[in-house]
C-alpha cells in the first residue's frame, strides 16, 4: 500500500514539471484566460520540455487535446506550488536558477481551469522543439565517463545505486563545469555526483546533480572544483520504474580549467549532524547543525539534503557582531527534487560567522513518503536512513571582492 501511494504521489508531483520560468507574464488575460492565448505559451515555455513523448513527464502537454484532461490537476499543482519543483520559500534570494511561476501565471492557469478550461479562438500555438546547440552544452568536454548500462524493471520499488568512478588522473584537476546526460529520462529520477573521501569510497563532497529540468552546472567565473590526484567520484542514482522495461546509460562530462585560470576553489561546506535519532512515529523531530567560517567568504549556493522523512530546512548566519541573517528557508522539502539554489549575487560573510542549519523530520504514518513509520531512524547513506546535511558553496573573499554586505542590524536580509 505504501509503495503504491508513493508512486501516485510521484506521478502527481510531475504534473507540471518546469524547465525555465519565462521573463514575465506580459500580455496575459488573467481575468478570462484561454488555452490558445494564455495557457499554451506558459506550458510551452515551462512544462513541455519534460512533458512530451520520451521525457520524464507522465503525460504530454503540447496541445489542447493533450492538456484538457489534466486541467484541474495542473491548476492544483501550480496553485499549491507543488510545481514547478522549486521548494525555496518566497522572499529569499534572488536566485539565478529560479524556475517558479509568478503570481499572474499561476492565476491565469487556475482561472482557466475554473472557467471550464476554454480553448479560445484561432489556431493553437505549435510547440517548437529548441534546436540543440550541440551534443554537450559547453562544447566537447575534456573528459567523459559513461556508466555501464543499467536495466530498470518495469514495476517494483524505486531503485538506488552508487557507482564508484576511478578517473585515472595522474595530477590534480580543476573542474570549471559539469554536465550530466541521463540515458533514459523517463526512469532516472535524479543523479548526484560526489567526490569520494581521500583513500575511501564514501561520499565526501557534493560536486553536481541532475533532476528533471536541471541545467548543467557552470561554476562562478574564476572558480572551479578541485579533484585531487587519486580521488574517486561516486555516481548516486535514483531510478523510478515507469511501467515498461528500460535501459539507462548515463554519461557525465567534465570541463577542466588550467590552474592559472582559477582564482579560487569553489568549496562545498557540509554542515551536518550525524547524531540524529528520529523516533518511530514522530511527526516533527527537530535537529540542527552549524559550522563557523574560518575566513571571509562569498556564498554562491545552498543545497538542502535530507531523505524521505525530511520536512523543513532553514539556513541562517550569526555574525561576529551578534546580528543574524536568514539565508534560505525550505518549508516543504521534497527528497524527489535535489535542488541547488544558486544566488544571483553572492552574499559576503566575515570570518567568525556561524552558519546554522535547522531541520525537521516527519517519521509518522502521515508522511506518504515514509518507508516505515514504525522504526527509529538514524543517520546513514541509504535513502531509507536519514541525513541532516546543509551544503553551502562558497569561495574565499578578498578585500576587494563584491557581494552583498552582510546585514549587521539583525534583519533577515530576505
Amino acid at each position: 500500500m505504501h509503495q503504491t501511494t508513493r508512486l501516485i504521489r510521484l506521478a502527481a508531483s510531475s504534473v507540471a514539471v518546469l524547465l525555465l520560468a519565462p521573463p514575465g507574464a506580459v500580455g496575459l488575460n488573467v481575468a478570462q484566460p484561454t488555452f490558445v492565448e494564455d495557457v499554451a505559451p506558459i506550458l510551452h515555455a515551462n512544462c513541455v520540455s519534460c512533458h512530451q513523448p520520451d521525457e520524464i513527464g507522465p503525460m504530454s502537454l503540447r496541445t489542447y487535446r493533450e492538456v484538457r484532461p489534466w486541467a484541474r490537476s495542473i491548476a492544483r499543482a501550480v496553485e499549491n506550488r507543488d510545481m514547478p519543483p522549486w521548494d525555496a520559500d518566497p522572499g529569499y534570494g534572488p536566485w539565478l536558477n529560479d524556475i517558479s511561476l509568478n503570481d499572474d501565471e499561476i492565476a491565469a492557469i487556475t482561472r482557466w481551469a475554473a472557467n471550464g478550461a476554454p480553448r479560445g479562438e484561432g489556431d493553437e500555438p505549435v510547440y517548437e522543439q529548441p534546436e540543440a546547440a550541440g551534443e554537450w552544452t559547453f562544447g566537447e568536454p575534456d573528459w567523459v565517463f559513461e556508466f555501464d548500462p543499467w536495466e530498470v524493471a518495469p514495476e517494483g520499488p524505486d531503485e538506488f545505486r552508487d557507482v564508484l568512478i576511478t578517473t585515472g588522473f595522474e595530477e590534480d584537476r580543476w573542474i570549471r563545469a559539469i554536465e550530466v546526460q541521463p540515458g533514459d529520462r523517463k526512469v532516472l529520477h535524479h543523479f548526484i555526483l560526489w567526490r569520494a573521501a581521500e583513500g575511501a569510497s564514501y561520499q565526501e563532497s557534493w560536486m553536481a546533480a541532475w533532476t528533471a529540468g536541471a541545467k548543467p552546472y557552470r561554476f562562478p567565473a574564476g572558480s572551479a572544483r578541485l579533484l585531487q590526484k587519486g580521488r574517486k567520484m561516486i555516481g548516486d542514482f535514483h531510478y523510478h520504474p515507469r511501467g515498461e522495461a528500460a535501459t539507462d546509460t548515463t554519461r557525465i562530462g567534465l570541463w577542466f580549467a588550467e590552474p592559472e585560470e582559477v582564482a579560487k576553489e569553489l568549496v562545498t561546506l557540509p554542515i551536518w549532524n550525524a547524531g540524529i535519532n528520529i523516533p518511530a512515529g514522530d511527526p516533527n523531530y527537530e535537529a540542527e547543525a552549524s559550522r563557523v567560517l574560518e575566513e571571509d567568504v562569498l556564498l554562491h549556493a545552498f543545497t538542502p539534503h535530507m531523505h524521505y522523512r525530511g520536512k523543513t530546512m532553514f539556513f541562517s548566519a550569526e555574525l561576529p557582531d551578534g546580528s543574524t541573517r536568514d539565508l534560505l528557508g525550505v518549508s516543504r522539502y521534497d527528497f524527489n527534487w535535489q535542488t541547488t539554489y544558486q544566488l544571483s549575487e553572492p552574499i559576503r560573510l566575515p570570518a567568525g560567522t556561524r552558519v546554522r542549519v535547522k531541520a525537521s523530520f516527519d517519521n509518522s504514518a502521515g508522511n506518504p513518503s515514509n518507508p516505515d513509520p514504525t522504526v527509529d531512524v538514524k543517520w546513514g547513506l541509504e535513502s531509507t536512513d536519514e541525513m541532516l546535511n546543509g551544503l553551502v558553496d562558497y569561495v574565499a573573499a578578498d578585500s576587494d571582492d563584491s557581494g552583498q554586505a552582510a546585514d549587521s542590524t539583525g534583519a533577515s536580509g530576505r
